[in-house]
C-alpha cells in the first residue's frame, strides 16, 4: 500500500503544479495518473474479496481517466470550451467526492479520504478562472 500512496501523493502534486503554473496538461495528467491509481486497487480489491462495489468503483475512476486525459489542443475561450471545462471540472469533483464515500464504507485506509478531499476541490479553482476570464488555459 505503502508505494500506492507514495505514487497518489506524487499525482496530487503534479495537479497542483498545474494549478500555480496554470497549466491544464499538467493539471490533467494528475488526475488521469491517480485515476489509473484507483483502478488497479479497485480491480485488486475486487479480485480478493468479490464485491461488485469495486467493479463500480473502478469503472467511476474509468471516467475520471477518459475526462481527464492530458492533451494539447489549445484552449480558445470560446464559450464551448468553457462550457466543457464547467462540465469536466464538475465530473472530476462529483467522482472524488464519491471517492470520499467509498473510502468510508470499504477497506481502503481511512486517509485515503483526504486525497479525495482534495481532488474534489481543485477543479474549483480552475473552473473559477475559466468562468470569469481570468486565465486563458493553455498547453504550455
Amino acid at each position: 500500500m505503502l508505494p500506492q500512496i507514495i505514487i497518489a501523493s506524487i499525482c496530487i502534486l503534479i495537479t497542483l503544479y498545474g494549478l500555480v503554473k496554470k497549466n491544464r496538461v499538467f493539471f490533467n495528467l494528475g488526475y488521469f495518473l491517480y485515476a489509473l491509481i484507483v483502478i488497479g486497487s479497485e480491480f485488486n480489491f475486487y479480485a480478493q474479496s468479490q464485491e461488485p462495489l469495486h467493479i463500480a468503483a473502478a469503472f467511476l475512476w474509468l471516467i475520471q481517466a477518459s475526462l481527464a486525459i492530458p492533451n494539447k489542443l489549445p484552449y480558445d475561450g470560446s464559450k464551448l470550451a468553457k462550457s466543457a471545462a464547467v462540465k469536466i471540472y464538475t465530473c472530476l469533483a462529483l467522482i472524488n467526492v464519491f471517492g470520499i464515500y467509498i473510502v468510508r464504507i470499504s477497506e481502503v485506509p481511512e486517509f485515503v479520504q483526504y486525497f479525495h478531499i482534495i481532488l474534489a476541490i481543485l477543479p474549483f479553482v480552475p473552473m473559477y478562472l475559466v468562468l470569469t476570464d481570468k486565465i486563458e488555459i493553455t498547453a504550455e
